[in-house]
């Protein structure tokens, strides 16, 4: 495996691992947004999709996996953050950063709060103890339509947009992937996709808090 620690060893190995782990958790949103939005048709609907989710045995190994590729997503975040902070002076430091965006300019941060807010989100519902009869269903419905959690998860959400629509296009930049016709174009979706999560996951709160859970 010599090859691999030589080829991780370099700026563009740690930048494509980096942005391997990133689609990774990008899919997780995907597949985990399909599953939330089981919530609007119905209490039955979404605790069975829960139910069957849990009696998986596969379950646990992707919970370790994509806990895994969440921690050397972040490894690598910051060791690349530290290696370019050194390499660049001061004066180039200014120029690129007028070129920049808000999103390319803030990544480290919006990581930093979104990992805060998954901590919070856990503690919430993954390790919290289910119990009446509504089970899940009720337990998500009664967080999400209080307003205190509600608007936290909405602004959680606008800032997972703000990391997705960089962190979304600079994994492919990653592998060169572009064309100079076809670019612009696989930007806007890349674009698109990236506020369609963090909208798709950010409406269901809003929309409990509209109707108090259904209520």
């Amino acid at each position: 495996m010599t090859w691999l620690s030589n080829f991780l060893s370099t700026s563009v190995g740690r930048k494509q691992l980096m942005a391997v782990t990133g689609l990774g958790m990008a899919g997780f949103l995907v597949i985990h947004l399909s599953g939330n939005l089981l919530l609007f048709v119905g209490e039955q609907t979404f605790n069975d999709y829960a139910a069957f989710l849990h009696k998986q045995k596969w379950l646990p190994l992707a919970r370790i996996g994509l806990i895994a590729i969440t921690v050397v997503h972040i490894y690598l975040a910051f060791q690349l953050a530290m290696q370019n902070k050194t390499a660049r002076g001061t004066e180039y430091y200014y120029k690129a950063a007028s070129d920049a965006t808000l999103a390319s300019r803030s990544m480290i941060y919006t990581g930093c709060l979104i990992f805060f807010y998954l901590i919070i989100h856990l503690m919430n519902f993954t390790f919290e103890t289910v119990e009446g009869p509504a089970g899940l269903y009720g337990l998500v419905v009664t967080k999400l339509s209080n307003p205190t959690y509600g608007l936290f998860y909405v602004g959680a959400m606008v800032v997972l947009g703000l990391h997705l629509v960089h962190g979304i296009q600079s994994a492919f930049q990653s592998f060169g992937i572009g064309h100079r016709g076809h670019t612009p174009h696989l930007k806007k979706a890349l674009i698109g996709l990236a506020v369609l999560i963090s909208a798709g996951f950010a409406l269901i709160p809003i929309i409990m808090m509209i109707t108090k859970g259904g209520a």
